[in-house]
């Protein structure tokens, strides 16, 4: 197959935060934490990707550029589809049926050389003793305007998970357009032991001009709140995309 071709160019309740501004006069919307459901026979990511034709997934790496975050997913066929974001575009591979063959067919969209920013977050609840039940997010001034995103709830719930100024992050770059339509895609995988439950979550915002994508690890102890827990490595990136 020639891979040239065959990857197509194209392009509960919410509160505000107390901190971030969007400027002077406005501040984000701050997204309480939705479910996470999870599947317990479900493959993960390195599986599904394990399952895509090597041709396949090496044009998927060399179109993307060095990789700020992936993930591989089974379809409720069974086929796996994956996505990757790297410093040249963000590239999706899903399969095609074909007399019961699958055949992958991708997209890239390309990231405007120069315009992509990084932002690094470890973020720690301080050791308290006795639990306390958590402080609802302060409310902005009065006539303060939240700048809100047009998101699906089950969008709205995962970037919920986030700390504040994470969410603050991540949503930026769709406030000075026009546009507040913003598509999601996401992954999370968690891992249990005795003592604590880990979890791999990683989130692309999208519009047409705009992408922002975190790839993060929380840690939360056996008992404890999702506010109380640790998030020892967030990575988050912004850019600007070109016109498909």
């Amino acid at each position: 197959m020639d891979h040239e071709a065959w990857l197509r160019e194209m392009g509960g309740r919410d509160r505000a935060p107390q901190r971030p501004a969007v400027g002077p006069e406005a501040v984000t919307q701050i997204h309480e934490p939705g479910a996470l459901p999870f599947e317990e026979e479900q493959p993960g990511r390195q599986q599904c990707w394990d399952r895509i034709p090597a041709a396949t997934t090496a044009t998927l790496l060399e179109k993307a550029g060095k990789v700020l975050t992936w993930w591989a997913y089974p379809e409720p066929n069974g086929h796996p589809r994956a996505l990757v974001i790297g410093e040249r575009g963000i590239c999706r591979v899903a399969p095609v049926i074909r007399a019961g063959v699958p055949e992958y067919r991708g997209e890239r969209v390309r990231l405007e050389p120069g315009s992509l920013r990084r932002r690094s977050f470890d973020h720690r609840p301080p050791k308290v003793g006795r639990p306390k039940t958590p402080a609802p997010a302060a409310p902005p001034p009065p006539g303060v305007p939240v700048e809100r995103l047009d998101l699906a709830p089950e969008a709205r719930g995962i970037l919920g998970q986030f700390p504040l100024e994470v969410q603050d992050f991540l949503q930026r770059p769709f406030l000075s357009g026009a546009d507040r339509q913003v598509s999601a895609d996401w992954y999370y995988d968690e891992t249990r032991d005795g003592r604590r439950a880990t979890l791999f979550i990683a989130l692309c915002l999208q519009t047409e001009r705009a992408l922002a994508v975190v790839e993060a690890t929380r840690t939360l102890a056996r008992g404890a709140r999702v506010d109380q827990a640790s998030w020892p490595a967030v990575e988050c990136h912004q850019a600007r995309l070109l016109p498909r």
